[in-house]
């Protein structure tokens, strides 16, 4: 708090927002963008810039190698290159009104106000951090959602009941408008229904929405936001995810994959080695498989594609039967915060075997991560680009402008590039606009803006799963549809 006396410098709405906002915040984004989330608290995020971002992305090794070196020399223009992605970035806004009664009321003395604003803008927000979360695992179109069973509402304005699982259910709000769809990528113009969300089902099993298109939707449609695709068109705006990144369309077989993975992605296209371009894919021998036994065959996957896996995202439910699993076959596992080779007891008995790894220290579950489906990851290989609102740098190199001749490449100093080039302020997402209006007078509109995209600088070095479905089918786990 400001000393007892001292005088505050006249500020104006908007700078004592962004103070008031700073105090709580300041540049430590990631405790408000990551509160809704498992897994995007531990990817890092990157800045970048441009309509375009290009990265050049490792994938897998080349054939660029001989014992002769003429053979080696001829094969290095057509693999002996990189794969380089050019991503652009998709968005996520939410906005609320600060008016001037209330802005009045804090002004003079910021450091007690903030906690005021900072609840405010928190709960504001809520809704965009529960959207970024999920758009982690998505393509961009919003999808949160699989039809269980086939829908079917008679007309607009009729009542419709979605049976939905409690990890689907917490992803949408009250109020929220939704679209059905018969495949992700489809225009929402093609919408099977179309409704607004009135009410949510006791013990988080589903929701109730009131029909604003009338339809039927089969079982394995996918519900997804509404005003997730660009007008008129079928592109994605939200941000790319998990599964752009890492698809397991038709579980990676037949004509739907084929044609899903023959298009391209980011100006790549990623046919002629998917596993290397788009991720490992491990599915069940069998349809009675455990979980426990499918992560560490798809952690010995990850491992064979040359990945060094340091995370397992798992379902919220899936864990639980993971568990479960465990109890069940009277094992548990010791020593699981050391780094050392772990060991696995049998029962209560003194005999124990040796694993190379205990993989229940690198799983994390996830109420995002859709059920049925889970991710061996190598965070170091995967970054969340952010894209700035504003105050994009140029930055000073640190070569005088004034002295005579070219600097070597050598010669620039850290300059104030040590302030954080990477470095995520709260100026980059936040802008606020003094000219709103309330009944109460005139106002603040604060919002808060989320432009950028998940990136896999080596796609090779992770692995997407399934887990055996009882009936062999596939379909109502997200992602399968192209």
């Amino acid at each position: 708090m400001a000393d007892e006396g001292k005088v505050n410098a006249v500020l104006t709405d908007s700078e004592a927002i962004m103070k008031s906002l700073k105090i709580r915040y300041d540049n430590k984004m990631g405790t408000l963008l990551g509160r809704d989330g498992s897994l995007i608290k531990k990817i890092a995020f990157e800045k970048a810039s441009g309509k375009a971002y290009n990265i050049s992305a490792v994938a897998g090794a080349g054939g660029a190698v001989a014992g002769n070196y003429e053979t080696a020399r001829a094969k290095m223009s057509e693999s002996g290159q990189q794969a380089e992605f050019s991503i652009t970035p998709g968005s996520v806004w939410a906005t609320h009104k600060i008016d001037k009664a209330t802005l009045a009321a804090g002004k003079s003395n910021l450091d007690v106000y903030a906690p005021i604003l900072t609840r405010e803008f928190y709960r504001s927000t809520a809704v965009l951090r529960k959207t970024l979360s999920n758009c982690l695992y998505t393509r961009g179109f919003g999808e949160f959602a699989v039809v269980k069973e086939s829908l079917t509402v008679a007309a607009v304005g009729a009542k419709l009941t979605i049976n939905l699982d409690p990890t689907e259910t917490q992803k949408v709000e009250i109020g929220r408008d939704i679209v059905i769809k018969a495949h992700i990528g489809d225009a929402e113009a093609n919408s099977l229904i179309e409704g607004t969300v009135d009410a949510r089902l006791g013990g988080m099993k589903g929701i109730v929405i009131t029909a604003t298109k009338a339809g039927t939707a089969p079982a394995g449609s996918v519900i997804c936001y509404a005003g997730s695709v660009a007008p008129s068109t079928s592109i994605p705006i939200l941000p790319m995810g998990l599964d752009g990144w890492f698809p397991m369309v038709n579980c990676r077989e037949g004509t739907a994959w084929e044609s899903y993975i023959d298009t391209v992605f980011f100006g790549q296209k990623r046919n002629s080695d998917p596993d290397r371009y788009a991720g490992a894919f491990y599915k069940p021998l069998t349809d009675t498989e455990k979980k426990v036994d499918t992560l560490q065959n798809a952690l010995m996957l990850n491992r064979a594609m040359g990945g060094d896996a340091d995370l397992i995202v798992v379902n919220l439910l899936d864990r639980a039967d993971i568990d479960k699993e465990i109890q069940a076959q009277g094992w548990y596992y010791s020593d699981t915060k050391s780094k050392s080779a772990r060991k696995v007891n049998i029962g209560t008995e003194e005999f124990s075997v040796s694993a190379s790894t205990n993989f229940v220290d690198l799983v994390i579950d996830d109420v995002d991560c859709p059920r049925g489906k889970f991710y061996v990851l190598t965070s170091s290989s995967l970054a969340m680009l952010i894209w700035l609102s504003k105050n994009d740098q140029n930055r000073d190199d640190g070569i005088d402008a004034t002295a005579p001749g070219k600097a070597d490449v050598e010669s620039a100093g850290d300059g104030n590039f040590g302030d954080g080039v990477s470095k995520l302020n709260i100026e980059d997402y936040i802008t606020i606009d003094d000219n709103a209006h309330t009944w109460r007078g005139p106002a603040c509109a604060v919002t808060l803006g989320f432009i950028g995209a998940l990136a896999a600088y080596d796609p090779s070095a992770n692995v997407v799963g399934v887990f055996a479905q009882s009936d062999g089918d596939y379909s109502k786990i997200l992602g399968y549809t192209a």
